[in-house]
Formats: C-alpha cells, structure tokens, sequence
C-alpha cells in the first residue's frame, strides 16, 4: 500500500478519525491488512503529512503549511550515563527522565546550569535516590523550591521526584514527551519555577509551530494534574496557538 496513492484523498485542515482513513485506503486498496492500515499511518505521521489530534484522530496539514517534526533532544552525557546506571540496576523500574537545558531551544535567556530530573514510580522514589545518591552526592529527592536552590550542586543539579500516575511517556525511550513537559512548566512546584514565568508564551508557541503536538494527550495529563483550566487559559490568554480539539 504506497501512502503517496492515499494522502491526497484526506480531509485538509480538518480531524478526521481512523476509520475514515481506513474506508480511504480500502477504496484504493480493497484487500489492505489492518496492519497495513496502521504502517501507513505511521508512515504519514514521520513525514510530517499527518499528526495524532487523539487516540484514533488525525489531522492533515494544508499543503502550504509548515512541516511540523516529531520531536527529540540529544540529551547530555550526564543524562545518558545517569540513564544508562539506572538501567543497569533496575531494568523493570518505570521512571522518565528530562533536563533543564532542553528548554535552550525555546527560551530567551540560555540555562547555563542544568538540572536533570528522575521522575519514578512512586513506590520506588526512595530506592532509586539512595542508589543515585552513592554516586552523586549533591542529589535531591522532591525537594521544595527552597530547599533546592539552598542545596544546588557545584555542577549539574541531579532530582528525584514521583512520577504522577498515567504521565504521558515516549514510545522509544525514558525522555519525557513535550505533551507532559508543557504541562509540567505551568505547575507551582520546582519544574515550574525553573524558568522565567515571562518566557513561557514563547516556549509554547515554539513547540506548538515546530513540533508535533498530542493535544489530547496534553490535556488529559493537565486534568490529572488538576491544570487543565490553567493550561487552556494560558494557552487562549497569552499565546497565538489556536487548539484543534477545543
């Protein structure tokens, strides 16, 4: 089944869901797997013809648009070998990773000291910090925002903290998706307290322009973390981005 035959047949400009792209790819293909079906999606979507609105929702970029780009950072070495020594000695623990200077790509103002968070499981926040803990001393776990800035390290600030249940996660590796770091930014506690409050319509409307957004994704987080009318606020108030599913 060649995506070049089926694109053109989409609705522009508008969401459609999976079983109109399935009824439009059958029309070509009559005989076409299911599997096929979902290799074509996936397909559409790396190439920026596509992107995920919701589960099983899809919207096609107008032809004079810009391409948006599934996004991914080359992470720091810290990150990789504090990734890499969590791995090793807890290959089944559930936790998700991020740092500071990501937001480099976004911001007025360059981060110079980095901050890399450790988000896990709940029931094994403590294990994970005493393990990183024997390695990097400088440390914290779910330190308040005075604590931390009392007990920074001389260099890259190591946190530990909860990951909140049902937090959006990346398919292919432990890097935390935008969906939840946007979310992330407009809560009260040190992951929103890092950055200038003066630079967030920039980062958000950077993100939103270049990158592929789950808005769906996005704000199901935002009601789990009880930022859902902070978020669409924001959103509506401060930026130019306009939602597809509000």
């Amino acid at each position: 089944m060649n995506a070049v035959n089926i694109l053109p047949l989409l609705p522009v400009g508008e969401i459609f869901n999976k079983n109109t792209f399935r009824e439009i790819a059958r029309s070509i293909y009559p005989d076409c797997s299911e599997a096929s079906i979902n290799w074509t999606l996936v397909t559409l979507r790396k190439q920026g013809n596509l992107t995920t609105i919701g589960a099983g929702k899809y919207y096609r970029f107008p032809e004079n648009a810009f391409a948006k780009k599934q996004y991914s950072y080359p992470h720091s070495p810290e990150y990789y070998d504090l990734e890499k020594a969590i791995i090793k000695d807890y290959p089944f623990v559930n936790f998700q990773m991020w740092e500071l200077i990501q937001m480099n790509d976004f911001v007025n103002h360059q981060i110079a000291k980095n901050v890399i968070f450790v988000e896990v499981e709940s029931m094994l926040v403590d294990t994970i910090y005493e393990s990183i803990h024997e390695k990097y001393p400088y440390a914290m776990i779910q330190p308040t925002t005075d604590i931390f800035f009392k007990q920074r390290a001389p260099e890259t600030d190591i946190v530990v903290q909860k990951l909140i249940s049902e937090a959006p996660a990346s398919d292919a590796n432990h890097s935390c998706v935008l969906e939840k770091l946007l979310v992330d930014l407009l809560s009260k506690k040190l992951s929103g307290s890092l950055i200038e409050r003066s630079e967030y319509p920039r980062i958000y409307e950077d993100i939103f322009h270049k990158y592929v957004i789950d808005e769906t994704r996005m704000l199901r987080y935002a009601k789990r973390r009880n930022l859902y009318n902070s978020l669409i606020s924001f959103i509506t108030t401060k930026t130019d981005i306009e939602l597809m599913t509000i």
